[in-house]
Parts: structure tokens; sequence; C-alpha cells
């Protein structure tokens, strides 16, 4: 992102980074722990009856035939149910409606072959149960689909789904539910939606499933193209509702507006998901592939989204400690109004306007691949937006002073056509391995800051255009330097040697650069270094990274020696940088020298 007040930032911080730039052995920055939810109040357990799909007591057979049944009474084409039991459902039905009305009590429906098509109007209303348990038979296929328009009221309430409840409702069983809502939703519970080991076909004009106060899903396989949200939890008054929890399963879901919202908290634990999301946003869409109003927390799962807005959205937090994500955005990859952490799992953004953005970006682990047409990580205050200049607008064009990256751990690879990193605030490296293919342009930079960037352990290699380049405000227990490189062409591997040739560390970026950006733990003051472009490092990763091994080929570009912790200077409108001239064998502790043009 442009940098507006970089260089008064700059001065106004100057002294404290040269009371600091030089030091070791000061205390690690520690940053302060992501705060989560409170979901003490949330039930996200499932009961033995919402796994079971045995039959209970006070069975009794209904079977349907055109518009008539056997085993029961009609009232006014409806079947009423009142009583506590179980009931059998089967055959076809045409024009028939079923409604349970049945207050405090729970009442099992067991669609055996059913086929219910009511051209008039809903096709199944829970209207009154303490919990109804809708079980597909094992190994049977049933169909239930709603008219295309009515209007159907119940006192305050708009029925408007092909199965619409009041109830508590929970669906299981080893058979398959083929649902359309023709008219609007597919699925509708104004109470709790709970679902376990059933496969159910949704396609529908508005929501897919919904579930007032929660949606729980275990072993599921879904399968919804909706015309809004696929999945969505919309209780916004109770802090212990409102949310979704998905415990394992399988789930393939196409929506024009998000693919799962909770309006609290989201929890995926495990699963494989499928999702595509907002093809073609209209009026109030949100075209997101997640998207939580609270913490949205993976700890695991096989994700694949396809998404109009940001992939993973949450308005408060994200947390991400396992699982495998390939993520396709057209605005940001991972989005936090708050903080974004990442401590473990494999990560691959290979589409976005921005890659990982949140106010706090904290990164301790796993594998992250990051391909951003603006900034790859951006730590910026306020809401969604992408910033200043996002797709679909927003963002604080002055940022925050509390925003914050820390990279602690794990392997983070970007590629950057904005800046590479971007902090409005600070930027702490303590651990990981960071390799960053920055910006071609002179207007962005691979690393940028608000404030300061301090490095004290782990691997940083970040290469892009000069004319906006920064390098670490301050290096404790390692060396960091920023150097120009000349102009090198896209996939020119580059690497930082010691005096007797040994690679420190070396990278391949995807893209022409101009300037490095490096600190290793084996960058020491005194020491000197030499910058090799176009080698080959042996034992290299797919990536071109390696460490403590040999190189051949290639030529030097930069010769450097140590004469402090911190080599080089940022370009002047950059701010933040430090160090003495930028040239060849340039040193020193001077602030506010140039970035010299590659040679």
């Amino acid at each position: 992102m442009k940098r507006f007040f970089s260089l008064l930032l700059a001065l106004l911080t100057v002294s404290a980074v040269l009371l600091t730039s030089c030091g070791g052995g000061n205390t690690p920055y520690v940053p302060e722990e992501a705060t989560t939810a409170d979901t003490s109040g949330m039930d996200m357990s499932f009961t033995e009856r919402d796994a079971s799909a045995s039959y209970g007591q006070n069975v009794k057979a209904i079977t349907f035939s055109g518009n008539t049944v056997s085993g029961a009474e009609l009232e006014n084409k409806e079947l009423i149910i009142k009583d506590e039991g179980t009931y059998i459902l089967s055959g076809e039905a045409t024009d028939i409606s079923i409604k349970v009305d049945a207050p405090e009590k729970k009442v099992q429906l067991v669609l055996n072959g059913l086929t219910l098509n009511n051209s008039q109007g809903y096709a199944i209303y829970l209207r009154e149960a303490k919990k109804v348990f809708l079980t597909l038979a094992d190994g049977t296929e049933n169909y239930i689909s709603d008219a295309e328009s009515y209007e159907i009221t119940d006192g305050d309430t708009t029925v408007d789904g092909a199965i619409f409840s009041k109830a508590d409702l929970t669906v299981n069983g080893k058979g398959s539910l083929t649902v359309n809502g023709n008219y609007k939703h597919g699925i509708d519970s104004k109470d709790d939606f709970i679902c376990v080991n059933a496969k159910i076909t949704i396609t529908s004009k508005g929501m897919g499933i919904g579930g007032k106060d929660c949606v729980k899903l275990k072993d599921a396989s879904l399968t919804i193209n909706a015309g809004s949200d696929a999945i969505r939890s919309y209780n916004d008054t109770d802090s212990a509702k409102g949310f979704v929890y998905i415990e394992s399963g399988s789930y393939t879901l196409t929506a024009l507006s998000d693919g799962i919202q909770a309006a609290s908290v989201i929890k995926i634990a495990d699963g494989t998901f499928d999702i595509t999301s907002g093809e073609s946003l209209y009026s109030q869409s949100s075209g997101k592939g997640i998207k939580a109003v609270s913490d949205l927390n993976i700890l695991g799962g096989v994700f694949k989204i396809s998404s109009y807005d940001d992939a993973l959205h949450s308005n408060r937090s994200v947390f991400i400690s396992d699982g495998a994500l390939t993520l396709s955005s057209g605005d940001d990859g991972i989005h936090a109004d708050a903080d974004l952490s990442i401590s473990g799992g494999n990560i691959l953004v290979f589409k976005s306007y921005e890659g990982l953005e949140g106010e706090r970006i904290l990164i301790s682990g796993g594998e992250i691949d990051v391909t951003a047409s603006d900034d790859g990580l951006n730590a910026a205050g306020g809401n969604d937006g992408s910033g200043m200049g996002g797709p679909f607008g927003g963002g604080d064009m002055f940022g925050s002073s509390d925003a914050e990256i820390v990279i602690s751990g794990g392997y983070l690879l970007i590629d950057a056509s904005g800046d590479g990193i971007d902090s409005n605030g600070a930027l702490t490296v303590t651990g990981g391995v960071t390799l960053v293919s920055g910006p071609t342009n002179s207007g962005n930079g691979s690393l940028d800051y608000g404030s300061k960037a301090t490095v004290s352990g782990g691997v940083f290699i970040a290469t892009g255009s000069y004319g906006m380049a920064q390098g670490f405000s301050n290096a404790e227990n390692q060396g960091a330097i920023i150097t120009p490189t000349g102009t090198q062409t896209s996939g020119t591997s580059i690497a930082l040697c010691d005096e007797d040739g040994k690679v420190i560390a070396s990278f391949t970026p995807s893209k022409a650069y101009q300037s490095l950006v490096i600190s290793a733990p084996e960058i020491k003051k005194g020491d000197a270094y030499s910058v090799i472009c176009g080698g080959t490092a042996a034992e290299a990763d797919k990536n071109g990274y390696a460490s403590g091994t040999e190189i051949s080929g290639g030529r030097t570009v930069v010769n450097i020696e140590m004469s402090s912790l911190l080599y080089g200077s940022s370009q002047g409108m950059g701010g933040g940088g430090m160090g003495g001239g930028m040239g060849p064998g340039g040193h020193g502790n001077r602030p506010g020298g140039g970035m010299m043009p590659p040679r």
C-alpha cells in the first residue's frame, strides 16, 4: 500500500531506532496473545439420539399415493401429526403437505422412500414440538419440494421453506434426501438444525440450510446449490447462539452469497469442503466463502474455496491451527477485522487482491503460500475493504497504530504485486522462514511498515523493486541487510554466502527484482558476506531456499562487511530504514540514507 506518512513516521521514530538498532541480548518480543470469543455457553455436542437412526416405540406406518394416504387421515390435504411417536412415511404424494403440531413432544419422521411434491405451498412444516428427528431410512431415496410461489404466515412467522421448522430439528440416517426449495429456502429451522450421517442434496432459490440458533454437522454429506447462503446460522441477539459447528463430513457448496455464514462463531474441526460463492453479486450479497461475525476457528479439514469476495472472513478474529486450504478470492484470501492467527496447516492462496489481512497477523507455524495482486500480508485497522483502494472499497487510509505483524515460525512464501509485507504499525520477526517475491513497480516495496521492523530470529529474504524498499529498523541477535542487486530477471536465484562460500540462505524469486532484504542467524557483526545471483544452491527446495549448503555458478553482485547488525539504508521515502549508503560495501549506522539505484 502507498506510504502517505512513512517519512514523517520515520523522522518521529528515528531516535528510538538509534537506541535499539544495534543491540543484542534484549528480551525477545512476545506479542499479546490473540483473544478468543467466549464459547462456553455454546452447545457444540451431539446427543446419542442425534446420531441414532433406530426407530423408537409407538411406530405408525403411513403410505402416500397421489393425493391420498393410508394409515392416517388428511385435513385439507395436510397430514397433521399431533402425538409423540415414530411415523414411517413412504410412497408418492402430490399437493399434500405434512405438519407436526405436537407441543413439548418428541416426534420422529422416518422417510422410507418418500416423494412429496406440493405445488400449493410448503412440503413439511414442523410447527411445534420439543424436538423433531427426520430420519432417512437406510438405503432409501427421498424427495421433497415446495411450490414456486406462496404466501403462508403463522402468527408472526412466514413459512418460506420446503422443509420449515420452528422446533429443534435433527436429520440423521444413512438414506438420502433431495430437497428443492422452489420458492425460497431448502431447509430452515428457527431453532437448532443438526445433521448426522445423512446425505442431503439441496437446490434452493434462497438459503440452502438455515438454523437460526445453531447449525451442527457431523459425518454429513451435503451438496447445496443456493440462491443466497448455502449454510447459515442467524441468531444475532443471543451471544450463545447463532453459531456453526462442523465436526466432520463432506460439503459441496455453491452459493450466490456466502458458502457458510454465522451470526457468531464458526468452528470447524474436520471435513472436506468444496465451496464456490458469490459468482455474481447482487444487492446486499456478500460473496464470501466462509464468514463469521465473531471468531472463525479452523482446527483441521481439507478446503477448496473459490469466492467472489473474501475466501475466509471474520468480523472479529480468525484462528487456523491445522488443515489443508486452497483459496482463490476476488478480494482477501483470509481477512480478520481483529486478529489473524495461524499456528499450523498448509495454506495456499493462489489468487487474491490481498492475501492475508487483519489488524494483527500472528504467524507461528504452518506452510503458507500467498499470491496477491496487491499486498501479500496487510496489517491495517478497520473493517474489511482491503485497505484503501480494495476492489470492494472501504478501508482506513491512515491505518492503525495497533496494526502489527508477528512472524515467529512456519514457512511463508509470498508473491505480491503490491507490498510483499505491509504493516501500518510494526513488524516483528522472531523465527520461521519467510520468502518474499515482491513488486516490480517502484511504487511499492517488498517490505513496508509504519513504525518499526525488528528481527531477532528466523530467516527472512525479500526481493523486489528498489524505489520504495525498506529494510529492518532494528536487529537483535542476528544481522539484517538491505542492498540493491542490480536488475535481475524472474527466476534468477539469489544467495547470501559467507567468506568460505557457504550459503547462509538462498531463494529463487518468481519475478524480476532490484533489491534484497535478508536476515538470518548466521549474519554476524564484524563478518563479511557476498550476494550471488544466478547460482545453484545444493539441496534447495522448490522455491530455491537452502541454508548451510554449497553454491555453484552465479556471479557476485554485492560484497558486504557487517560493521554493525544493520547494513544498508532504506529509500528516503520508505522511512524506518537505518544504516549507511546502499552501494556495494556501504555500511555504518547513518539514518536516512537513500537507496542507491541498481547498477
